[in-house]
């Protein structure tokens, strides 16, 4: 018995028989700012998708739906330990993205710069991504159970200019102190990292190193003054790296580029995911590329040792662990 979805196997097959044709097609679904001259363009050992289009992820995320009148949606839903429950729409989360990116500018980051995001999961840590990509900024975010040599390895090899963290993050009903790991990892050795921005999830007040250190509501109150407004991006820049787990030596970076991230999330959800703009029994199901970033949709922009085009979108862009969420529809 074949446990994989028989709609993945036809992806699977689409996409090896013909993957031009079958990424183009996906990204038929998703509106860009200017349509690609190219699908692909394949030069060993690197290669580019969707060449000459322009987008922005934060766009296709979120404004798209808010201009085309799911401003009222529930987007997020956001779920603590504590049991406490926060919903944003649409148009709750455009505003509050646009505030943070507009802070981002104030806080000297520019398109290209690199920023760590070592947050616990909440609903500040994905607005934050979505303002990292929409002001053309390069996010890497780092698992906040990673302690601080393996933070200080990430900051150290991305070159970001600013982190941004918690006071604490809970875990098992207890309290971990991220703010302390950070404060570690910064000492530990040679970095960029100009500022620290920190949200305040506890009730006693963290340790702050003056002219470094920012509180979030400070942070964001610097963003006045400042745009929130998208950059138009190409679809080949990098919109995230990502590093692999902590059980090698040193982690190996993946760079995953701005089309990438939209189309390869948008084949698997149209699909096995049955996505759709509307709700079921009170949980809100979003369009294809419309929630947050599919990380497991990453592939490499270059590759040290050549594989075909088919090769890397059959066996990156559906994977297996695809068919988990359809086994629970």
């Amino acid at each position: 018995m074949d446990v994989v979805n028989p709609m993945v196997r036809w992806l699977q097959k689409s996409a090896t028989d013909d993957p031009e044709a079958f990424w183009a097609q996906r990204a038929e679904a998703l509106p860009w700012f200017r349509r690609w001259d190219r699908v692909l363009d394949w030069t060993p050992p690197t290669f580019r998708w969707f060449v000459g289009a322009e987008t922005n992820l934060a766009w296709n995320c979120v404004d798209r739906h808010v201009t085309g009148g799911r401003s009222g949606h529930a987007a997020m839903i956001g779920l603590n330990e504590l049991g406490e429950r926060r919903t944003l729409t649409y148009g709750q989360l455009l505003r509050e993205v646009e505030r943070v990116a507009a802070a981002l500018r104030g806080l000297g980051i520019r398109r290209g710069d690199r920023v760590t995001v070592y947050m616990p999961t909440s609903l500040e840590a994905i607005v934050l991504m979505l303002a990292i990509v929409r002001i053309g900024a390069i996010h890497s975010v780092v698992f906040a159970g990673f302690g601080a040599g393996a933070l200080a390895d990430r900051l150290r090899l991305s070159g970001s200019k600013a982190l941004f963290t918690g006071d604490i993050t809970w875990r098992k009903g207890r309290a971990v102190d991220l703010k302390g790991v950070v404060d570690v990892a910064l000492q530990a050795g040679a970095h960029g990292v100009e500022k620290v921005v920190v949200l305040q999830r506890g009730v006693e007040a963290c340790a702050m190193t003056a002219g470094r250190d920012l509180t979030w509501a400070e942070f964001v109150a610097g963003g006045a003054g400042y745009s929130g407004a998208h950059e138009v991006m190409e679809a080949n820049e990098p919109a995230f790296i990502l590093a692999t787990s902590g059980t090698t030596p040193l982690p190996n970076w993946w760079s995953t580029c701005t089309a990438d991230t939209r189309s390869g999330s948008t084949a698997p959800a149209s699909g096995s995911w049955t996505s759709r703009p509307t709700t079921s029994g009170g949980r809100p199901l979003t369009s294809a590329g419309s929630s947050v970033i599919a990380t497991w949709s990453t592939r490499r922009c270059s590759s040290a040792r050549p594989r075909s085009p088919s090769r890397v979108r059959s066996t990156i862009r559906v994977p297996r662990r695809s068919t988990e969420p359809s086994r629970r529809t």
